[in-house]
C-alpha cells in the first residue's frame, strides 16, 4: 500500500516526523500528499505496526502516506 511520490527532489522539512532526526537520503523518504509531512520509511513502518492500511501521524487521513522510490 502506499503511493509513489514523483517530481520530489528536494526536501523543504528534512527532519522526521516521528523521530526528529535529519531525513539524509530522499530514498529513505515517506511523505504525507495531504499535510506534507516527512518521515523516515522505517519510522512509517514501525508507526504503522500491524495494520494493512497507512494512516498519517499528523492529520491521522488514512491512505494519504506516499513513498520514494529508486529509479534504476
Amino acid at each position: 500500500m502506499g503511493n509513489n511520490i514523483s517530481n520530489q527532489n528536494t526536501l523543504e522539512n528534512n527532519s522526521c516526523l516521528i523521530c526528529w532526526e535529519i531525513i539524509d537520503d530522499i530514498q529513505q523518504l515517506s511523505k504525507c500528499v495531504r499535510c506534507n509531512i516527512v518521515m523516515h520509511n522505517i519510522c512509517e513502518e514501525l508507526y504503522r505496526l500491524e495494520k494493512k492500511y497507512c494512516k498519517c501521524p499528523h492529520c491521522c487521513r488514512i491512505g494519504t502516506i506516499g513513498y520514494m522510490k529508486m529509479k534504476i
